[in-house]
């Protein structure tokens, strides 16, 4: 583990700084007092280099010793990776709030959540959260899908 935790950092290292060159040659803010084009990719590639970088001081300070057991963490894996790829499928036509609020639930009952209440108020909370934050925070547009005319 700790090898390939320290190989994916060093990849990871070397994408988040390709990303910072790529991220530097954006042309710079055209409003005073706004933060520009360049502002959200230098956030990205701040956090993916410190991820990185304790990624692989994680790698280097851990010492190998037997596999923890993980049963069902692949499968586990899996799921997800298909729930989300079916939100990315359903997500246009259904709209964002649609489409988020059973996404956040499938990933909550697949990782271990059982109780019903707590799932069903926090994927909801979880996506009007995230909504009012793009839309009203960030004036960023989601799709409505099928509530179009009903969500602004």
């Amino acid at each position: 583990m700790r090898r390939r935790n320290i190989i994916a950092a060093l990849v990871l290292l070397a994408i988040g700084a390709g990303y910072g060159v790529l991220t530097s040659q954006l042309p710079a803010r055209s409003l005073p007092d706004t933060p520009g084009p360049p502002f959200f990719p230098w956030i990205n590639t701040i956090v993916i280099l410190a991820l990185s970088a304790a990624l692989l001081v994680q790698g280097l300070a851990t010492v190998d010793g037997p596999a923890p057991a993980q049963t069902g963490s692949r499968q586990r894996a899996a799921w997800a990776l298909g729930v989300f790829l079916a939100y990315l499928m359903v997500l246009p036509g259904a709209g964002f709030i649609l489409a988020t609020i059973p996404f956040f639930a499938a990933l909550m009952v697949l990782f271990g959540e059982t109780r019903v209440l707590r799932v069903a108020a926090s994927a909801m909370l979880a996506t009007a959260s995230l909504y009012l934050l793009f839309r009203h925070g960030f004036g960023v547009f989601l799709p409505t899908g099928l509530l179009k005319g009903i969500v602004p």
